[in-house]
């Protein structure tokens, strides 16, 4: 088994990291500082790191215009209003101009240094998907992405049983073309990602990968109340693309 405590920080090529934000002011500088001394100082020249902030109100915008000032080569987008997660990550998906894209969540439970595990893994494959070794999420997240990522499986054998995980390493083009497709779950992007992968005949491989416990906020991810209505979305979401999968593949 590979020692990931002693792979080398290098890359063959340039790098794009996505990061969306929005709300983050307690806990965006810790996040920026890990991905910039662990990742970015590390990436080959002509990596890039690009951020979409998604129309803060707590803030957030006001301290990353003064963390630029610190790292100057952050490339900020700032809404005026808020706009959403896939809104959000699409932008970042067409911004980048890199042959690699590393996007990674905002919240501080990512762990900045699990970008190598994936690096190290990425000769031979177009996607790089991490999947969480111990989940650090609420119960109700836990329970809900359990089912979802099982019914996924049914329906589609996507080879990872993480498939919306923010936290993946993935060869540009196809993540774009893969883009070109999603329409139907705006606010599991990735998750539509990973099934078009799939279906297009892209090489995926799940990596597990450290996680761990929001330090910084609240969680504004599924609530109680919205439960139902999220869930029924969902569903109707992955019976849209499975027959837009269907299509695709006797096409």
């Amino acid at each position: 088994m590979m020692d990931y405590a002693r792979v080398d920080r290098a890359f063959p090529e340039p790098v794009s990291i996505l990061l969306p934000v929005c709300d983050e002011v307690e806990g965006i500088e810790a996040v920026l500082a890990e991905l910039v001394e662990v990742v970015y100082r590390h990436l080959p020249t002509g990596s890039e790191f690009l951020i979409e902030e998604g129309g803060s109100q707590d803030g957030t915008k006001e301290l990353l215009r003064s963390l630029r000032k610190r790292w100057p080569f952050l490339d900020i987008v700032f809404k005026d209003r808020r706009e959403g997660f896939a809104a959000a990550a699409r932008s970042l998906y067409h911004r980048a101009r890199c042959p690699w894209v590393f996007f990674s969540d905002s919240d501080g439970q990512c762990v900045a240094s699990e970008f190598w595990r994936l690096a190290a893994q990425a000769q031979g494959f177009d996607f790089l998907l991490g999947v969480k070794r111990i989940r650090y999420d609420p119960l109700l997240r836990r329970l809900t992405s359990t089912a979802f990522n099982a019914l996924s499986r049914i329906l589609f054998a996507v080879p990872s049983p993480d498939i919306n995980f923010g936290f993946r390493l993935a060869r540009r083009q196809a993540v774009l073309r893969c883009l070109e497709h999603c329409a139907d779950m705006p606010t599991l992007l990735n998750a539509e990602l990973t099934i078009y992968a799939h279906a297009l005949g892209y090489r995926i491989l799940p990596v597990e990968v450290h996680h761990r416990p929001r330090l910084f906020g609240l969680s504004r991810g599924l609530q109680p109340v919205s439960l139902p209505r999220d869930a029924w979305k969902a569903f109707l979401g992955l019976l849209r693309i499975r027959n837009k999968v269907r299509r695709l593949t006797h096409a």
